[in-house]
């Protein structure tokens, strides 16, 4: 992650990482939080409110039907994404794929990897993996 990009953070949660993400990529950036769980949505609306960020957008929903443009992230990042309750997981991809721009990185925390027709491998460390989209 770095400084203008725009990021697309899949299953937010408690937000733990939405207001480092986009102190990171800062007021030329910007951060869309989304999850399914609208009690957890309102949890990091309040967050964000609380915070001295305005470069972030969160919202609910099912993270195999954003709604988001094609190509319109940079970044997108999962993590507890064995967890989701939205979507079928090859559906999530699928639209992972979609709205990361063509040189776009995919980042997954734990032992979920994406399909190999959409995403390779690009490294990584710890819990957390790198990939970049493979496009069509």
């Amino acid at each position: 992650m770095k400084e203008g990009q725009r990021v697309l953070e899949i299953g937010c949660g408690p937000g733990f990482f939405t207001v480092p993400a986009a102190e990171i990529v800062g007021s030329e950036g910007s951060v869309d939080a989304i999850d399914i769980n609208p009690v957890t949505v309102n949890y990091v609306m309040k967050k964000v409110e609380n915070s001295s960020i305005d470069n972030v957008t969160v919202g609910q929903a099912d993270a195999a039907k954003t709604g988001f443009p094609a190509e319109e992230f940079d970044l997108i990042f999962v993590f507890g994404l064995a967890r989701s309750k939205g979507g079928a997981l090859d559906q999530i991809w699928k639209e992972a794929n979609r709205v990361l721009e063509p040189d776009g990185t995919l980042s997954v925390e734990g032992r979920v990897n994406p399909p190999g027709d959409l995403f390779k491998r690009a490294g990584g460390a710890g819990r957390i993996e790198k990939f970049l989209k493979v496009n069509p």
